[in-house]
């Protein structure tokens, strides 16, 4: 999918008609708009979204004035318009919508969709833009200065965008939340209800407690749908009151930053220390049967050699021979007769030759016993490795040299006890923290610290609850399903009952279908995510990093093969942010075909991008956060992102764009005029042209789009 052209009448600054034509050359993927601080970024931004959705970007101003002022000044029955044309596959879609300066504020607008010069509708533009990727493929300054989607150990950071729901909707997940939602009201219906002229008090007392318990499954169910969008929105306002509280004393809030981050530091090494002396515990559990079979083995090969030196095994002579001579009491070997004392040797001595073959079997056991000697010191050398390196971490004192597995037994249990000791004092350590600043109303004129400091405490409680919540919901479904079932056998004898409990138990089975496909478009989606991210900022930036995408689509950059954070510079974590805006982008059109093919369950999961295919995407002043030395990788980087991408930033670093000039295939300028403006002059491909103008003739300031190349 690409945009073709943009066309506007009176939109807000823009007085009149303007155009925009986008370029669709792959070796050329940028499209680039430069514009003076006023002259309407923002607003160009917004007119994407507002003719695709009728709905705007998080701090677009005044959304009930979109009418340019000076046209309706001229006619007070003006109107604005926004026609996007995109070609999508072999189509050609435009997308118009219309509103005037009489309906603008009751935000009454006319939409009007073709798909290759006929009428189309609404929903088929959504299927190929679903609501969801609006803040992802349209993305503001604002939230380039102030989103952060790194997880990290600051309060405050972490992704706002619900990456989970956006990818449910590129995969056309939708028809899961909805059949599940139909599933749980017919569960609930009142065709399943019992009959009215029932009355058994044992049944009544089944069914009640069944309800009950379906109805703390449903609203679990219902919280857990919730909680992403509960996280989004609390992670958002928790990143924005930090910035003001960094505004109001920027000082205080790094000094509760680092409490807070080496708090929660030290819990989580504290857990990772408890996870790794129970995981031993349980090992050296296993391998008990090492130190329990030690004497026996040591005793059966001292006795296998003792039987080897005696003779006995293997036997000096074969009892064959023995049996003849004794049978014809005569020496086998030299023919001479037995005395009758030569006769009591022999037997004696037949008496104590092992059957050969009862011997072979003795000296292949031994080999055995001794192999397992070999093995068993082995894997007691690795435990007492493993043990004392925990111990060494812990701070506790370590096994011996030579300590066998009862020592390492107490040496680890000592390790456990450490460990959850240290856990304890942790988690002690920052909830005093946190609940120091556990202040339930906010009063008038509180600091903003203070503020972002309850907001960061509701994002952490958030957190807690996610992770705690599926757990909660499999306990309620297991109470759910044993009191159904007890509801059943006691209703048995109704056949009216024993009907609906059917009906209730298939419909159960069906709902739990649908529920394990969204966690599966969940699961699979976040690990084509977690690829597709790796594989655009390997592009962006030529750094052996791994990016790490949690369950709930929070973002950590790793070295490869380890787990601690890799501290990144500003342009760093803008580059992070522009690859994750190009894994969603490269990801669409792949989702867009499984989702059309049915396929959701069968491929997703192990989706391949690349650079060559994705939807656009359009970032409005992306260096704007960043100082002059970084502003040149990101821009470096971006023609590397996509077939298309449409860059709106001011030209106080032309110079820097002009570096990729090869790779632009259409450069346009919003030419600014106002009262207060400077006469001001850019620079491109070698020709000046007009950035803006000062003219006291001109009551408000207008903007007038040109195409410089």
């Amino acid at each position: 999918m690409k945009f073709m052209t943009l066309t506007m009448r009176n939109w807000r600054s823009f007085h009149g008609d303007h155009r925009v034509e986008f370029s669709v050359d792959p070796r050329k993927p940028v499209t680039l708009i430069l514009g003076p601080n006023g002259a309407g970024k923002t607003a160009l931004l917004n007119a994407f979204t507002w003719a695709l959705y009728g709905e705007f970007t998080d701090g677009f101003a005044q959304p009930g004035q979109l009418v340019n002022v000076d046209a309706v000044e001229m006619d007070p029955s003006a109107e604005t318009w926004v026609e996007l044309t995109l070609v999508h596959e072999k189509d050609e879609f435009r997308v118009r919508r219309v509103t005037d300066a009489r309906r603008q504020s009751a935000r009454e607008y006319d939409l009007t969709v073709t798909k290759n010069g006929e009428r189309a509708v609404e929903d088929d533009i959504y299927k190929i833009l679903p609501k969801a990727l609006k803040d992802l493929f349209f993305f503001p300054a604002e939230t380039f200065s102030t989103a952060n989607v790194l997880e990290g150990n600051r309060p405050g950071e972490g992704s706002s965008l619900n990456i989970g729901q956006a990818i449910r909707s590129l995969l056309a997940g939708d028809i899961y939340d909805r059949a599940t939602e139909d599933l749980r009201k017919a569960i609930e219906s009142e065709a399943l209800k019992p009959p009215k002229n029932y009355s058994d008090n044992t049944v009544e007392d089944a069914r009640r407690k069944y309800e009950q318990a379906q109805e703390e499954l449903n609203s679990a169910e219902s919280r857990r749908d919730d909680l992403p969008g509960l996280l989004a929105d609390a992670r958002d306002k928790a990143s924005k009151a930090k910035k003001e509280a960094e505004r109001y004393n920027p000082e205080e809030i790094r000094r509760w930053e680092l409490e807070y981050g080496r708090l929660t530091g030290c819990v989580r090494q504290a857990e990772d220390a408890t996870q790794r002396a129970h995981e031993l515990y349980v090992t050296l559990a296993r391998k008990a049967h090492l130190h329990f079979a030690q004497s026996a083995v040591h005793s059966a090969i001292s006795q296998l050699d003792l039987a080897e030196k005696a003779g006995l095994m293997p036997p000096r002579i074969h009892e064959s021979v023995l049996d003849k001579t004794l049978k014809e009491c005569r020496c086998t070997l030299c023919g001479e007769p037995l005395s009758k004392e030569a006769n009591d040797r022999i037997k004696t001595l037949r008496a104590h030759v092992a059957d050969a073959r009862v011997a072979v079997r003795g000296m292949e056991t031994r080999s055995l016993l001794v192999r397992h000697v070999t093995q068993r010191d082995t894997e007691v050398a690795g435990l007492r490795k493993d043990v004392a390196s925990l111990a060494a971490d812990l701070g506790a004192a370590g096994p011996q040299q030579d300590a066998d597995m009862r020592m390492l037994q107490a040496v680890l249990r000592t390790c456990v006890d450490v460990a959850d000791r240290l856990l304890t004092k942790a988690m002690r350590e920052l909830k005093d923290f946190t609940d120091a600043h556990n202040i339930e109303r906010i009063p008038v004129g509180q600091s903003p610290v203070e503020i972002a400091m309850v907001r960061q405490k509701t994002v952490d409680m958030l957190i807690a609850e996610v992770k705690g919540i599926e757990a909660d919901i499999e306990e309620l479904s297991a109470k759910a399903r044993e009191s159904l079932a007890d509801y059943t056998r006691k209703s048995s004898k109704s056949e009216g009952h024993k009907r609906k409990t059917a009906a209730i138990k298939i419909l159960r089975e069906v709902k739990d279908f649908f529920d394990a496909a969204r966690k599966g478009l969940n699961r699979f989606g976040r690990e084509d995510f977690e690829q597709a991210i790796n594989v655009t900022y390997s592009d962006l930036i030529a750094k052996p990093y791994q990016i790490h995408v949690g369950e709930d689509f929070g973002i950590t950059v790793r070295f490869p093969g380890r787990e601690e954070e890799i501290p990144l510079s500003q342009s760093e974590k803008v580059l992070v942010l522009i690859a994750f805006l190009g894994a969603i982008a490269r990801l669409a059109p792949l989702y867009e075909e499984i989702a059309r093919n049915q396929q959701q369950l069968k491929r997703t999961g192990g989706v391949a991008t690349s650079r060559s295919q994705g939807f656009p995407v359009v970032l409005d002043s992306p260096t704007s956060p960043l100082d002059d030395e970084y502003e040149a990788d990101v821009v470096n980087a971006l023609p590397k992102l996509l077939p298309q991408v449409v860059v709106i930033v001011s030209a106080k670093s032309v110079a820097v764009w002009e570096g990729i000039a090869d790779s632009v295939g259409s450069a346009n300028i919003m030419e600014l005029t106002s009262r207060s403006s400077s006469n001001r002059k850019v620079r491109w491909n070698g020709k000046d042209h007009i950035y803006s103008a000062q003219d006291d003739g001109v009551a408000h300031a207008r903007t007038r789009m040109t195409s410089i190349g």
